[in-house]
């Protein structure tokens, strides 16, 4: 038989105390933006090239914008999973999770610093004719390249504009849909607020699955324009979610050590994040390798060139260090019970995850850097690490993580006007 539990007070699980550290977040996350942009007109950075790709900016500036646009993508991927995770609990009706589904609504305050990071570095420039990051941006390239020149009608800056403004609106509505009802509920516990986001959640899924689907192919497939993948979306999806839950582990341990969620989040709701992070790491790999045996199995030279470059020459150490560093190292880290339920050793495996990750989107993003243009083949270019890749992780990670603080920061760390707590404060895996 279950033991009672008692519900703890709302002073008992305040967060208090993070504007300080959401400010050195912020100061820290401004200076790696400012140091990115300050070494990319650097001339450390590389010289000019001359070539329609690069015709409006040096190369320094195109490094620039791919190693923003890694570190955006790798951070958009952990706010979508939390968003994914939100929506999931209310829509399956989730018992055992609202007592760190908190973290979940928190992490999705990302979101926003995001839009501005996107729009800055993705679609601002595409709008001013740059094409530093997408080969489609050039006319040039676009009219010698015909089946570019055939997407036009969806590869444009307008257009894009238009997606980007409906993705963050579409994804930043639904978390604060969520989240405040979720707030509120701490005060006035109307067991109401459950049942309107248990019945929002169907339709949220729905429109969620198609948004991440369609910016997935926006921001990072359309790199390579003249490539195609219907299964891309889940790829991105399934590394997204496998980040969030990474992001999960580590909060709760930092909420739990601080006390707000001491003797709530047990060793049982981290066996079963565990076993959602081992689920995920998992999945990824299913799809990844789905999606190279797709294209091996036709050999089509349209079709296999994307891989070609990724996984022989100078990339070929990359793909393998994915290979088993993103699923065969992990997996077998993370398939024991007792690594599940030993919170120091699950967070290792979280912060192992969570790079690894930044791994497989850096191999996604950087071979396009060099692709396309006149005498430098990116598979014998190799992967051109540039200290903008760390300072760009910072300043990315610093921003989005001052929004996060700021989100939590005088705010309950358990949803305590849920009616299922209690359910999930006596949760126990069998």
């Amino acid at each position: 038989m279950q033991a009672h539990v008692s519900i703890p007070a709302r002073e008992q699980v305040m967060l208090r105390g993070l504007a300080k550290p959401a400010t050195l977040a912020l100061v820290v996350g401004v200076i790696g933006l400012i140091a990115t942009v300050g070494y990319a007109y650097s001339p450390m950075a590389g010289e000019w090239i001359d070539s329609s790709k690069y015709a409006l900016a040096p190369f320094g500036t195109a490094n620039m914008g791919h190693s923003l646009l890694v570190a955006i993508l790798w951070a958009l991927g952990i706010c979508l999973g939390g968003l994914f995770f939100v929506i999931l609990q209310h829509l399956t009706s989730a018992g055992w999770s609202v007592v760190v589904r908190r973290v979940g609504e928190g992490v999705t305050a990302g979101l926003v610093p995001l839009f501005f990071l996107v729009l800055g570095v993705v679609v601002v420039p595409v709008l001013m004719g740059s094409s530093y990051i997408y080969d489609w941006a050039d006319p040039v390239y676009a009219h010698d390249h015909p089946l570019v020149e055939h997407k036009h009608p969806y590869l444009n800056g307008p257009f894009l504009l238009v997606r980007v403004l409906l993705y963050f609106a579409i994804w930043i509505g639904m978390a604060r849909f969520f989240t405040q009802h979720s707030l509120a509920q701490d005060e006035d516990q109307d067991p109401r607020r459950t049942l309107k986001m248990q019945g929002a959640s169907g339709v949220a899924m729905v429109v969620f699955a198609l948004s991440l689907t369609f910016a997935s192919f926006d921001l990072s497939l359309c790199l390579n324009p003249e490539w195609f993948s219907t299964i891309y979306g889940v790829y991105f999806f399934a590394g997204a979610c496998m980040s969030f839950y990474a992001v999960l582990v580590l909060l709760s341990v930092c909420f739990e050590k601080r006390g707000q969620l001491q003797g709530v989040v047990t060793v049982e709701h981290f066996h079963d994040i565990g076993k959602f992070l081992f689920a995920f790491v998992f999945f990824w790999s299913y799809v990844a390798f789905s999606q190279f045996m797709i294209y091996w199995y036709g050999d089509i030279p349209e079709e296999t060139g994307w891989f070609h470059y990724r996984m022989w020459g100078e990339w070929s150490g990359v793909a393998i260090a994915l290979t088993a560093g993103h699923f065969l190292i992990p997996m077998l880290g993370l398939i024991s019970r007792h690594v599940k339920r030993n919170r120091a050793a699950l967070s290792f495996w979280a912060v192992y995850c969570l790079v690894f990750h930044y791994i497989d989107v850096y191999w996604n993003v950087m071979p396009e850097l060099h692709n396309g243009v006149p005498g430098q083949d990116p598979a014998l270019v190799g992967p051109p690490w540039s200290p903008m890749d760390l300072t760009a992780l910072v300043g990315v990670a610093g921003v989005v993580l001052f929004a996060i603080l700021k989100r939590f920061d005088n705010k309950p760390a358990l949803a305590i006007g849920d009616p299922r707590l209690g359910e999930s404060m006596k949760f126990e895996n069998f």
